[in-house]
């Protein structure tokens, strides 16, 4: 049981930062587009905040199969601001995905959408269902700052980007309309490697909060599945903090949807110092109490009104009896 808690736990933290990831290109934000270059559907978009959007987590993406990897690597795509959330749209393998959060890396709410289609350097093209579809080309800047750098082949600077400009049509409505767009021209870029930067490994990347949670005080992991769809949550307790994470996979049809939200409060894991019941009560995006108990013969539950507020799902249960809970406490 404990071997199986903490591989679950391991898996777990995992994903949670390959959510919080920054974009390969990252870092600084892009010029105003001119006016009506970006056009929104009942509202007004914002110009583009960053070059990329996070990856999302592929260990979710079961229905699909494993995404599969270019040769050589390379992501393009581009992100707006539509209704209070940001929106990106790129490439993931073979996949292109529209991704929809808010927040930043202590407190994130987030949706992918992730669809089979033309994920190419210069090309973006899928349908998303009855959420919309996106079919854009890439044209490339005349200021090409890449040419002439000099390439180590580590971190960032393995990478060429090529910013330029995507056109087309991107035609997007969420669950409920709760983010809605509608897209013809948006500034963005195409990352791919260095050809000399091929040959050489490393550089990957790193779990953000991964030294601060080496030694949990206490982690409490719920995992619920049926068929292809899956819920779970998380919670691990330092000195200084708790993390909760919770994330929920489903399929529709050929569309894949992952969502997740991210939390760093100061709430904590409630235990009366054994292994045998614990409660929380996690702060916005999430709502309610989860009560954990397990008897002496080895039976546990996971009940209460705990819930999370995704985007697109609302108040998204996290408790009840098709979960299966682990608990691990200080003695």
């Amino acid at each position: 049981m404990r071997r199986r808690f903490a591989l679950g736990a391991v898996l777990a933290l995992a994903v949670a930062g390959s959510i919080l990831l920054p974009a390969l290109a990252g870092g600084g934000q892009a010029r105003k587009a001119t006016h009506g270059q970006v056009r929104v559907h009942h509202r007004t978009v914002a110009p583009p905040l960053k070059l990329l959007p996070p990856l999302p987590p592929s260990q979710l993406l079961t229905q699909h199969g494993k995404p599969v990897a270019p040769t050589p690597f390379f992501r393009s795509g581009f992100v707006l601001k539509a209704d209070g959330y940001k929106v990106g749209v790129s490439t993931f393998g073979s996949a292109v995905f529209v991704e929809v959060w808010r927040g930043h890396s202590g407190k994130r709410i987030q949706t992918a959408y992730l669809a089979r289609g033309v994920a190419r350097p210069e090309r973006l093209q899928a349908t998303f269902g009855h959420f919309g579809k996106v079919k854009m080309r890439f044209r490339e800047s005349r200021n090409r700052t890449w040419r002439g750098q000099v390439r180590t082949c580590r971190g960032a600077n393995r990478f060429i980007k090529r910013r330029g400009v995507f056109r087309g049509n991107l035609r997007f409505k969420g669950e409920g309309g709760y983010v809605s767009v509608r897209v013809h021209r948006a500034k963005g870029v195409v990352v791919t490697q260095a050809p000399k930067c091929r040959r050489h490994r490393g550089g990957g990347f790193q779990i953000p909060f991964g030294g601060s949670l080496s030694k949990p005080r206490s982690v409490l992991l719920a995992i619920a599945r049926e068929g292809v769809a899956a819920t779970a949550f998380f919670a691990a307790e330092d000195k200084r903090s708790t993390l909760f994470f919770s994330t929920s996979e489903e399929s529709r049809g050929k569309l894949a949807i992952v969502r997740m939200a991210v939390l760093r409060s100061h709430s904590r894991i409630l235990s009366n110092g054994s292994p045998t019941a614990a409660s929380l009560s996690p702060p916005a995006p999430f709502h309610g109490t989860g009560r954990y108990r397990a008897t002496p013969d080895g039976t546990t539950s996971w009940s209460g009104d705990l819930s999370v507020n995704f985007p697109g799902a609302p108040r998204s249960p996290l408790t009840g009896p098709d979960f299966e809970p682990f608990l691990e406490v200080p003695f």
